[in-house]
Parts: C-alpha cells; structure tokens; sequence
C-alpha cells in the first residue's frame, strides 16, 4: 500500500513526518533518510494494530496540493 506523508523540518533541526490518513503515525528522525524509514516502520506498526483489532486499514485515492494566497 502506498499513503501520502508529509515531512518538515523542525526548529531543532530533526525532521518530522506524519501520515493525514493514518493520524496516529508520526515519526522523526535527524536526516531526511532516517525520518523515512521511521515514518514507514511506524505505518506498518499502525496498520498491523489496525488489522489485529479489525479495523479500517484505509486507502489512499489521491493527493494533490493547492495554492493558498496569504
């Protein structure tokens, strides 16, 4: 399964990823690299939790970004 994750960079320099579908699943890490392998382990910990306890394992239809004016 493929799901859109969104990753910033903090303040502390640690990068910070987190996933809109699955609310539970945030991860950091000091690179780049290691937040995405964290962000991914901690997804497959989150769905694995979902399927023990029977729940919705949701599906991503789409992502797209928009333009704001601020």
């Amino acid at each position: 399964m493929q799901y859109t994750i969104l990753i910033r960079k903090a303040p502390d320099g640690f990068y910070i990823a987190s996933c809109p579908l699955i609310p539970e699943a945030h991860a950091q890490g000091e690179t780049y690299e290691e937040c995405l392998t964290n962000i991914k382990e901690v997804l497959e910990l989150c769905l694995e939790y979902r399927k023990q306890r029977d729940e919705e394992i949701p599906e991503e239809i789409g992502a797209k970004q928009v333009t704001v004016a601020i």
